[in-house]
């Protein structure tokens, strides 16, 4: 599967990914670990614990890209010190939604959808 990774900022466009049994498994996992951190209150618990739960979200975030991208760290240094966490959120949602059969023409009308939906009502009048 290509996978297109320009939002990266790597010279790279894009990547091609082997779906092996592997990689499904680390993308369901990262997906179980992605739902089990949507459980915790932000606001109500322990604050080290969310803060806890927060950084292993992005760590299992990082390490997957890089498991499956086979960065090096010298190309996990530039994601880290130039990407926004929003742009990497967005980006690994992306490389989910891939996973689990969708196109990056579907991608596109999905986001497109969205951000015409969270339009400001205001603005239309």
């Amino acid at each position: 599967m290509k996978i297109n990774i320009t939002r990266l900022g790597l010279r790279k466009k894009s990547a091609e990914v082997k779906t092996t049994v592997g990689v499904i498994e680390k993308a369901q996992n990262l997906q179980i670990q992605l739902l089990k951190s949507d459980a915790v209150d932000f606001t109500n618990d322990d604050p080290l614990a969310v803060l806890e739960t927060q950084k292993k979200m992005v760590q299992g975030l990082l390490q997957f890209m890089i498991d499956i991208f086979k960065l090096s760290d010298k190309e996990v240094e530039k994601i880290k010190s130039t990407l926004d966490f929003t742009d990497f959120q967005n980006f690994m949602a992306y490389v989910l939604f891939r996973f689990q059969g969708m196109s990056d023409e579907d991608w596109e009308t999905v986001t497109k959808q969205q951000t015409e939906g969270s339009a400001d009502p205001k603005e239309s009048n």
